[in-house]
């Protein structure tokens, strides 16, 4: 059994995203599987590798239409679980998570950060797994070694931060991908330097 654990922006938000670490939620979702979820054996199997996915968007709709209304949900920031994990080739289990934040950005702190990604798997498990309780999550918490997260390095240089459509890039004309024309090639790394110094 391992975890693994993966981020994603929409290319129109490249410059919006936080600037943190990937090491902050690898480290959260070590934390909460050491504390939680192996005491209570869920997501223990020695078959699968679970890959979680955390979506990140900027700017809460209005009117709001989302229907699920997270035991975490403020005016300001919105998540959205995924019932259950989707199976592939019967080694990894899959699940999509979605936080949408009035009060995200690039200069979200390392702790804001850890603090929103915590409040993303909680939200998930508690959707999925019955035995669990908002009590737990909430206690332990408590036992974030902040120092270890306020640690990395912020902002984050672009290779440290790891999002998983860091090392792609597009073209924005239909006729210059079919023709490969690698000349209009956007690369993502070099749109990000452009306003970024690192």
């Amino acid at each position: 059994m391992s975890f693994s654990v993966n981020r994603i922006v929409g290319l129109e938000d490249l410059l919006k995203r936080p600037r943190v670490s990937y090491k902050i939620s690898e480290y959260i979702l070590g934390f909460i599987d050491k504390e939680i979820l192996k005491p209570a054996n869920i997501l223990q199997s020695e078959k699968y590798v679970y890959e979680f996915t955390l979506s990140f968007d900027f700017g809460i709709p209005r009117p709001n239409k989302i229907l699920y209304k997270s035991p975490y949900a403020t005016e300001k920031r919105l998540f959205i679980p995924h019932k259950g994990f989707t199976t592939f080739e019967k080694t990894t289990k899959k699940v999509h998570l979605t936080f949408i934040g009035d009060d995200i950005g690039p200069d979200t702190t390392p702790t804001d950060y850890a603090d929103i990604v915590y409040t993303m798997l909680a939200d998930y498990l508690l959707y999925n797994y019955k035995k669990l309780k908002k009590e737990i999550f909430d206690s332990k918490k408590q036992l974030l070694d902040v120092k270890k997260i306020r640690s990395y390095p912020h902002p984050a240089p672009f290779g440290q931060q790891k999002y998983i459509l860091d090392e792609s890039g597009y073209v924005k004309d239909w006729e210059d991908y079919v023709n490969k024309r690698t000349d209009k090639w956007i690369y993502i790394k070099d749109e990000y330097l452009k306003h970024y110094q690192f």
